[in-house]
């Protein structure tokens, strides 16, 4: 395993989500302090997935047909230039939700782009017996960026004008993109039986191997629950914070941070939690999200909070970072692309349906009822697992671990 390109990669991984996290604390905050309406948070979290609904299928196929290094880049030069219009509505004090909102699309379109990319990425640098270590230890990286930026941007938002800030976010993303431009391999040659077929047909090709190939359904289920958990509670921390708790954008950050320490613990014992664990690998990790759900639901004390959102971060970790590495093992190299994207596309569906109305019922019953809501399709997810757990497919991949 080449160490230069394991530093390379773990370095990319940090920079890219410190910036994502900063950004997001920084906008989400700004956001709640200047409209004072839930909703719009959830509008906010709901509409950056909208253009992923479309793109993501044709992402997948793009990362399938492409150098999956030059795109990861393009989705960074992307962002960046998204961050600097973003700074200029701010200097020139025509900011407004909605432009915050159109912003933040791009930027998760962007993301779509540049995830699915650099992960298809690993599995053709790395050898496949290496992957569950690489994303264990990417996920590690990822969660610690993600910790920094949110420690980060929680003081900042406090401190610091917010187009000065998200210069410091902007930097970031030039350093991840630098670090990413570094990595050294040499692409692996497609298999040009099918040049014949178009775009389309690859796109078609996709769906046909996930039917073909149904212990898929169960892991994007899986997947889907856990990016679903992940990606509103980190739209509604600031609305919990702010009008549950009662705190400053301070402890905001530090919630965040905790949130992102789970995470890390997660990337740590990640191989010591696969062998533990084996074919129940899904159960347990959805098992202590729900317990972090349930605390968060009924507690107004910030002690505790911090403790159900270490749990969140520590089950919703395990989910995305192993259950993807079971994904990838069992799928074809030539359809890495675009079965991440297709994951992405069940992830960031759920999050557009559901995110106006935990907006809704945030705005009228409080934030805590968004993390109830989530505890039903979590406990749901149990059983799921359970039943996928029995799969003599999911059984021979987790085993050996």
């Amino acid at each position: 395993m080449n160490k230069a390109n394991t530093r390379r990669l773990m370095s990319g991984y940090f920079l890219y989500e410190s910036g994502r996290a900063m950004y997001f604390v920084l906008i989400t905050w700004f956001l709640y302090q200047w409209t004072e309406d839930a909703f719009y948070t959830g509008l906010f979290v709901s509409f950056g997935f909208i253009p992923g609904l479309f793109s993501n299928i044709i992402f997948g196929v793009l990362v399938d047909r492409s150098n999956r290094k030059k795109l990861a880049l393009l989705a960074g030069v992307i962002s960046i230039i998204c961050l600097v219009l973003l700074i200029g509505t701010f200097w020139f004090e025509v900011e407004h939700p909605w432009l915050m909102i159109a912003a933040h699309m791009f930027m998760q379109t962007a993301g779509s782009l540049f995830r699915p990319s650099l992960q298809a990425l690993v599995a053709e640098v790395f050898p496949r017996d290496s992957l569950p270590r690489i994303f264990s230890w990417s996920g590690s990286s990822t969660v610690a960026g993600s910790l920094t930026g949110a420690a980060v941007g929680g003081v900042l938002a406090g401190l610091a004008a917010i187009e000065t800030s998200l210069t410091v976010v902007v930097l970031l993303y030039v350093g991840a993109a630098a670090t990413i431009q570094m990595i050294r391999y040499t692409p692996v040659e497609r298999n040009h039986s099918n040049d014949s077929l178009t775009f389309w047909d690859e796109m078609k090709e996709g769906f046909v191997y996930v039917h073909q190939n149904q212990m898929l359904y169960g892991l994007f289920v899986m997947l889907m629950l856990g990016q679903l958990t992940f990606h509103t509670t980190l739209g509604f921390l600031s609305v919990y914070t702010s009008s549950h708790l009662k705190q400053s954008a301070l402890v905001y950050g530090m919630l965040d941070s905790t949130f992102s320490i789970g995470g890390i613990l997660a990337g740590l014992i990640g191989t010591w939690w696969w062998a533990k664990c084996q074919n129940r690998i899904g159960t347990w990790s959805l098992l202590l999200t729900a317990a972090g759900l349930a605390i968060v639901s009924f507690t107004n004390l910030v002690p505790v909070a911090f403790l159900g959102f270490l749990l969140i971060g520590l089950g919703t970790s395990f989910v995305r970072a192993l259950l993807q590495s079971v994904q990838q093992m069992a799928t074809d190299s030539r359809f890495h692309g675009r079965m991440s994207s297709l994951r992405m596309l069940c992830n960031q569906t759920s999050v557009v349906v559901t995110g106006p109305i935990f907006g809704v019922l945030a705005s009228s019953h409080g934030a805590p009822a968004v993390f109830l809501c989530l505890l039903i399709p979590v406990t749901g997810g149990v059983l799921w697992a359970h039943i996928q757990s029995k799969r003599p497919a999911f059984k021979q991949i987790t085993k050996p671990a």
